[in-house]
């Protein structure tokens, strides 16, 4: 019994068939392949396998299996003492599928089937994402009515036969959704409403279309998407002059600003992203408007807004700036004075000190005459002039 997932390869071997024997392999009593042992000529039969098998030795390998190549094998071929037998081998090739696909949007329903030959006596049980614990009673397929980002992930669809096989096969399952919105937005009149529409995860399904719609007075669209090649923006067709954009190149966020908001602007608010296939993702808020008008001229000087700050803000930031430079330009200030004291101490340390009556060699012997002076001699005794003068 061989238990293989779909696309996987299968090596089945004939029995105690003596090597260069003459060997029949059959599918369903269909002939796949048949071998001359002496001459080695194989012959093709008219079995859907025989353009993917192939005999090695007496072992039959089949190559990438399908559903449909579950079934019967059977080879016939002699063993070395010349007796002719015949040995079978069940195939049960397993596949998981997806229906409507794997890829689905949220709150829709899919189905996973553990396809499995119905002769199969084997044990089936999914197993659900992240812990891979059993997801319901043993069966062959179950049903999700309402997906969610929960029940992403990969499944597995566990097999076991009597003898205790094991084979798991698993299943990848990827939710796009859901568009994440506000249940309700309560704001005064004058003031600003955002109105927050995006996707958790970028989307692996193709957006073709979509936009925001307001209840009431008629349902029309006044923002839509359009797609330019693979590029998804806003259309230019913006009935709603008050409303600012966050992004013109769309991918998750598709939320809107409403500014100025008055009474009348009240009421629900529907963000749609239409797929491929005309599939659709809906996020619903309500926007109230409540209290006193408040007008632009009422507001103090403190609340007056520039780009999209109030002006305390500004102020804040500009003190945070101004100190920061008075830092900057006190710390270069002792930093400087600092390097010049070095500068000034390593010079005056390499200045040598005068030298002093001490610090000459002090030697015991006399001194000799400055040379170029010579003492003029002692005048001779005048008895040494006029040796003969009595």
């Amino acid at each position: 019994m061989f238990y293989r997932k779909s696309g996987q390869d299968v090596v089945m071997n004939c029995g105690d068939a003596a090597q260069n024997s003459d060997l029949e392999w059959k599918h369903s009593d269909e002939l796949i392949l048949r071998i001359n042992g002496k001459s080695g000529r194989m012959m093709k039969g008219a079995s859907s396998v025989a353009g993917k098998a192939k005999i090695t030795g007496t072992k039959l390998v089949i190559n990438l299996l399908g559903t449909k190549d579950s079934g019967l094998y059977s080879c016939t071929g002699q063993n070395k003492i010349g007796t002719k037998n015949t040995w079978q081998h069940k195939l049960h090739v397993v596949s998981v599928i997806a229906s409507p696909a794997d890829v689905v949007l949220d709150s829709t329903e899919v189905t996973l089937t553990c396809d499995i030959p119905e002769d199969s006596t084997v044990e089936v049980q999914w197993m659900r994402p992240p812990d891979l614990k059993p997801f319901g009673y043993h069966g062959k397929t179950v049903t999700l009515k309402s997906v969610s980002l929960a029940d992403a992930g990969h499944w597995v669809c566990q097999v076991k036969d009597e003898q205790g096989v094991e084979l798991n096969i698993g299943l990848d399952i990827t939710v796009v959704g859901p568009l994440m919105s506000t249940e309700e937005i309560v704001v005064i009149p004058g003031d600003t409403a955002e109105l927050p529409c995006f996707l958790p995860n970028l989307s692996v399904l193709t957006i073709i279309g979509g936009g925001w719609v307001r209840h009431p007075p008629n349902g029309t669209d006044f923002l839509t998407l359009e797609t330019q090649g693979k590029n998804l923006h806003w259309s230019d067709t913006n009935t709603m002059p008050r409303i600012m954009l966050f992004a013109q190149h769309l991918s998750t966020n598709f939320s809107v600003t409403l500014t100025n908001v008055q009474s009348a602007d009240a009421g629900v608010y529907v963000c749609t992203l239409m797929f491929e296939g005309k599939e659709k993702l809906k996020a619903n808020l309500r926007l109230k408007v409540e209290g006193e008008a408040v007008s632009r001229s009422s507001k103090t000087f403190w609340e007056i807004s520039v780009l999209g700050l109030k002006l305390y803000a500004w102020v804040a930031i500009a003190a945070g700036s101004v100190i920061l430079i008075i830092l900057f330009v006190v710390i270069m200030f002792f930093y400087r004075r600092n390097k010049r004291m070095r500068r000034k101490v390593r010079k005056l340390k390499s200045m040598r000190e005068p030298l002093t009556s001490r610090n000459y060699c002090q030697c015991n012997r006399t001194e000799r005459p400055h040379a170029g002076k010579r003492e003029k001699p002692a005048p001779l005794p005048r008895t040494d002039y006029y040796p003969f003068d009595t």
